[in-house]
C-alpha cells in the first residue's frame, strides 16, 4: 500500500505562472482527506514551500534545497547538510563570476548573490524571498561566516551543461550536480539529493520505499525515481527523465489518481 505522496514543485505541481492548479488542489486535499501524508520535494528552500503550500491545512513533510534540508510536517527540523568551508570556496573559484549568475544557498532560508544587476533580476525574482548582496563571498565562506548548503548558477542550457561536466571532472567524488531547470545548474554537497532526503524521512516515518508515490519532471527527481518502484514523470519532462520513471502522467492530479486506485485495487486483492 502506498502512504506517502512526494510532489516536485517547479514543472509539476506548479504551472507556468507558479500557481498550483485547482485540480491538483483537490487531489492533494482528496489524498490527504484519505489518510495520505503529503511531501513536497524541491530545489526551493524550506520558506518558498511554506508560500506555495498555504492552502493545505493538513500538513506535509518538506525535502528542501534538492534535499539539503528535511522538515517534518510539525514543521520540525530533521535534517541539514552543507558544504566544508574551503570545498564552497573551491567550487566558487572554479567558475569565472561573470560567466554565470550564481547565488548561494543556506540551510535557514537565507540566499546570498555578489552583485544585483540587470543579468540577476530576473533569476532572483523566480525566488519568492529576496536575496542578501555580499560581495566578497569566498572570504566569508572561508572565514565560516556563511555555511553554503546549495550554489545555483543561471544561464544558457549549453553553457550550464559545460559546468557541469568541468566540475564533475575537476571535482570527482565530492559533489553532486543536477540540472534542475531548463537553465539553472544546483551543485550540492557530496550524497545530497532529493533521493537522499527523501530516504531519511521514510525512515523516520517508519515507511518502505515502496509506500512511497514520487512525482517529478526534472534531473533532479530522478534520484527520488531511484528509490520507489512507484515514480511519475511529467509528460513535458525531457526523454532521459521519462524514461527512468514507472509511469508518465500530465498532472499532479493524475498521478495521485492513480496512487489511489492502485490501493483501492491493493485493498481488494
Amino acid at each position: 500500500m502506498i502512504k506517502l505522496i512526494v510532489s516536485d514543485l517547479d514543472g509539476t505541481l506548479l504551472n507556468h505562472s507558479k500557481q498550483i492548479d485547482d485540480r491538483d488542489l483537490r487531489a492533494i486535499t482528496k489524498a490527504q482527506a484519505n489518510g495520505f501524508e503529503m511531501c513536497i520535494a524541491s530545489g526551493r528552500m524550506n520558506a518558498e514551500i511554506q508560500i506555495i503550500m498555504q492552502p493545505f491545512a493538513h500538513g506535509y513533510h518538506a525535502v528542501g534545497q534538492n534535499g539539503a534540508t528535511v522538515h517534518l510536517s510539525s514543521r520540525q527540523l530533521l535534517t541539514t547538510t552543507e558544504f566544508m568551508p574551503d570545498m564552497a570556496v573551491r567550487l566558487l573559484q572554479a567558475v569565472d563570476k561573470d560567466a554565470f549568475v550564481n547565488f548561494i544557498h543556506c540551510t535557514d532560508d537565507s540566499y546570498f548573490a555578489r552583485v544585483r544587476n540587470e543579468q540577476a533580476i530576473p533569476y532572483e525574482a523566480r525566488i519568492m524571498i529576496d536575496a542578501s548582496i555580499h560581495a566578497d563571498l569566498e572570504q566569508a565562506l572561508a572565514a565560516d561566516a556563511l555555511r553554503c548548503s546549495k550554489l545555483s548558477f543561471f544561464g544558457e542550457l549549453e553553457k550550464l551543461n559545460g559546468l557541469q561536466a568541468l566540475l564533475a571532472d575537476r571535482f570527482a567524488g565530492q559533489i553532486e550536480t543536477f540540472i534542475s531547470d531548463k537553465d539553472c545548474l544546483d551543485v550540492m554537497p557530496l550524497h545530497v539529493s532529493k533521493g537522499a532526503g527523501l530516504s531519511r524521512l521514510i525512515r523516520k516515518l517508519g515507511l518502505e520505499p515502496e509506500e512511497a508515490a514520487c512525482i517529478g519532471d526534472s534531473f533532479n527527481d530522478l534520484s527520488m525515481f531511484a528509490i520507489t518502484p512507484h515514480s511519475f514523470a511529467m509528460s513535458g519532462s525531457p526523454e532521459t527523465v521519462r524514461a527512468q520513471a514507472s509511469e508518465v502522467v500530465h498532472s499532479v492530479a493524475e498521478a495521485i489518481e492513480r496512487v489511489m486506485d492502485r490501493n483501492l485495487q491493493a485493498v481488494g486483492n
